[in-house]
């Protein structure tokens, strides 16, 4: 085998690894794209058995809610502009269910 035939074998194969891998990326960015746009899902009632608790969840849901709105800190990541901090969650906790209980 000559030297140009060498070569034009090895950009062949350097190329179809390039659209390999190319196609691999842009397969798995549409198979995710689907996920993180997925719609909200229905919440079913709570019904837990304990009428107490029944009452209590939704109280310490909006608790979270709330306090999640009204924490507005520069020093926090972006995260937690829409997610609750473990002490939020605690004092909702202590607020609402646990009756400032420990």
């Amino acid at each position: 085998m000559n030297e140009s035939k060498v070569f034009f074998v090895t950009q062949v194969t350097g190329i179809l690894a390039v659209l390999m891998v190319i196609g691999a990326f842009a397969l798995s960015q549409t198979a995710t794209v689907g996920i993180v746009f997925g719609e909200a899902v229905p919440l079913i009632p709570i019904n837990t058995g304990n009428s107490n608790l029944n009452n209590e969840l939704p109280l310490f849901y909006d608790c979270i809610e709330e306090a999640v709105d009204n924490s507005l800190s520069s020093t926090e990541p972006n995260y937690f502009k829409e997610e609750p901090t473990r002490a939020e969650v605690r004092a909702c906790y202590e607020d609402t269910i646990g009756n400032g209980e420990q």
